[in-house]
């Protein structure tokens, strides 16, 4: 058997923002752009980096956001799967817009994928198993490593690679297909800082698991919270002396009446 999804790059946009130079892609049009629930998180994150330095930046899921993450870490590594149900068109247009910038590593994770791989400036080359966990997950909401559980080695040796090989100061998980869950489960004691987007729905309807955040259980040594404002926005952060200050400060900021951060 065989499970089929699309994958959206976009949320439903009436017409697909008109971005024709990354320059135009700034903070305050992020944000005005986070009314449809694409991109609420940029606030989030202007929070953080305000009480926490960072050098490198990990990001599972490349888009508009990815300029704002350029432009406020020193190195920031994107990582794109494409797929058979999900082809290469978005990476692309994203490399196309952003590729100039020297600071930046875009990954394109294939799993499924049927065409040349040859146009990537930095492939991963993975197995089918991936993708048919994403497709799986996608069309039943349920665990697929309950079928087949390689997939998960398979990612967890992918992001460990990848945090031996870089100093990864904070990971945010939004990625097109919907292993987000399996993602972050993967990146406890490697990172951390993890943020994941699109929660509040799914932590509400955890019999409707959309991207598998069910199936997430922290650490007791990690502390997570929930930034409940628009598609929700959960954070979780390593109980070590030095990131209390930031702890304390996004659960403050997380409180029902949002705290204003200043520009």
């Amino acid at each position: 058997m065989k499970w089929f999804c699309f994958f959206l790059a976009f949320p439903l946009f009436a017409e697909e923002p008109m971005i024709r130079h990354a320059d135009e892609i700034t903070y305050e049009w992020l944000v005005k752009l986070g009314a449809t629930g694409y991109t609420d998180h940029i606030p989030h994150f202007r929070e953080i980096f305000s009480h926490y330095k960072v050098n490198t930046f990990l990001e599972f899921g490349m888009g508009f956001s990815t300029k704002y993450f350029l432009d406020s870490a020193d190195k920031v590594i994107s990582v794109e799967f494409v797929t058979h149900g999900y082809g290469p068109e978005w990476i692309q247009k994203c490399i196309e817009l952003l590729g100039a910038h020297p600071n930046w590593i875009p990954i394109a994770y294939f799993t499924g994928y049927q065409g040349n791989p040859s146009w990537a400036p930095h492939p991963h080359l993975g197995s089918d198993a991936v993708y048919r966990a994403a497709s799986y997950q996608c069309a039943t909401h349920r665990n697929y490593a309950l079928i087949d559980p390689s997939y998960l080695l398979e990612l967890d040796t992918f992001i460990s690679n990848l945090v031996n090989s870089h100093q990864v100061d904070i990971a945010f998980v939004d990625p097109g297909i919907y292993l987000r869950g399996d993602l972050v489960q993967r990146l406890f004691h490697k990172v951390s800082v993890i943020v994941a987007h699109d929660c509040r729905r799914t932590l509400e309807l955890l019999e409707n698991d959309v991207y598998g955040y069910s199936r997430i259980y922290p650490p007791d040594d990690y502390e997570e919270i929930l930034i409940p404002f628009g598609q929700g926005t959960t954070v979780w952060i390593i109980r070590k002396e030095n990131f209390l200050p930031l702890i304390d400060a996004i659960k403050k900021y997380a409180s029902p009446e949002p705290t204003m951060v200043s520009t």
